[in-house]
């Protein structure tokens, strides 16, 4: 069973991909037509990067926090194996 963490990790990941795709990004155009600038950047180029910077915050703090991502939990010895001959 996935844990909280989990869901809420692929929750502000799917989010996130839909607002940088285009039925999202058509949406918000129109206010791009209207406000072209904000704070002196294009207004279209804020939005994605914002959405951007949410997906890699969201991988970071899931790499981080999430149990499963650990890789501290395998510990197991390294045991070399004989390949057989070809």
């Amino acid at each position: 069973m996935k844990s909280l963490g989990h869901k809420l990790f692929y929750a502000v990941l799917i989010v996130s991909v839909l607002m940088v795709n285009p039925p999202i990004v058509f949406w918000f155009n129109d206010y791009c037509v209207e406000h072209p600038l904000l704070f002196g950047w294009p207004t279209m180029y804020i939005w994605l990067e914002f959405w951007f910077l949410v997906m890699i915050a969201d991988f970071i703090i899931a790499a981080y926090k999430l149990k499963a991502w650990d890789c501290r939990q395998d510990r197991k010895p390294i045991v070399p194996v004989q390949r057989t001959e070809v």
